[in-house]
């Protein structure tokens, strides 16, 4: 399965550019991927525990429950996941790739079409709950719901381009912006029900909560955007083979004033090298480089 069986022909738009703005897709109902991953699924992995303490959290109104209070010693309890999500609490399951060999294909397909790493969640709410509330993405979410509906409120973005370690929402969070997002109507709602796929860019600010009287059931594709440092770090990594790069730096030229002048030889050393490598014959080594 590839990004046009989950974006229609609009997968070429975003293999072409990078997305911006959310959209609203629609994909074939009926699919593959609907008869392969389904709610029962999702609800077998739920109560045989079929799961990853690491990578499962239990999540209501914003607040997270600690880790304990549905695995011990990196085992999931009996029941106890079950007992959250009946007390209304949100389960979210990531990095489903790595337990369902069918999401492992999928996600190696958009890997190989992209160039972008990426792992999948499942994201299971109770009727008229919500999980997390107001918070933004370091990636681009593609956001398929398979079961019930969910409405997706949608603020832009308070952070320009935000990446992991940088302008992540869990640190840039203030009460002040929460106090805002609570009084300030959304520049755009979604209300996705089943077959509707929604792309949202890294940085813009979403609390969805699940509508109607069914469990609502979802999958995000955590696309993670490829940035021109991260190029240019690979690129700076071929320069390993070059002696001048491998030579030691004594320690009395890391401090002070002295670390001024290590860090402009460091550079004219650096610049040099860029300005005459092999950019044809690098450029297999930094794309092998950037995928998993």
């Amino acid at each position: 399965m590839s990004l046009s069986e989950l974006l229609g022909s609009a997968a070429e738009s975003l293999l072409s550019d990078c997305p911006t703005e959310p959209q609203l897709y629609h994909r074939a109902a009926g699919s593959e991927l609907d008869e392969t991953i389904t709610l029962r699924l999702m609800d077998s992995h739920i109560d045989h525990g079929l799961l990853n303490p690491t990578f499962t959290a239990a999540v209501k109104d914003g607040r997270a429950v600690h880790p304990g209070r549905f695995s011990k010693d990196g085992q999931m309890k009996p029941g106890k996941l079950r007992a959250l999500f009946n007390d209304g609490h949100t389960v979210n399951l990531r990095e489903l790739q790595r337990t369902v060999p069918y999401l492992a294909e999928v996600c190696r397909t958009i890997q190989d079409e992209t160039g972008y790493s990426l792992y999948v969640s499942a994201i299971i709410t109770p009727p008229g709950r919500q999980g997390l509330r107001h918070h933004w993405d370091q990636f681009i979410a593609v956001v398929t719901q398979m079961h019930g509906h969910k409405r997706w409120p949608i603020w832009r973005p308070e952070v320009d381009l935000p990446v992991d370690d940088y302008l992540d929402s869990p640190v840039m969070w203030t009460q002040e912006m929460q106090d805002r997002w609570d009084t300030t109507e959304p520049n755009v709602v979604y209300d996705l029900g089943p077959g509707d796929t929604l792309v949202l860019p890294r940085g813009w600010v979403h609390s969805p909560h699940c509508v109607g009287d069914e469990t609502s059931f979802h999958l995000t594709f955590a696309l993670r955007e490829r940035t021109v440092l991260d190029l240019a770090r690979e690129l700076v990594v071929t320069a390993l083979p070059q002696r001048d790069f491998r030579a030691g730096i004594a320690p009395r030229d890391l401090h002070g004033d002295a670390l001024v002048g290590t860090l402009r030889n460091v550079r004219k050393t650096l610049i040099s090298y860029l300005d005459q490598v092999d950019l044809s014959a690098t450029a297999e080594t930094v794309q092998t480089a950037l995928l998993p």
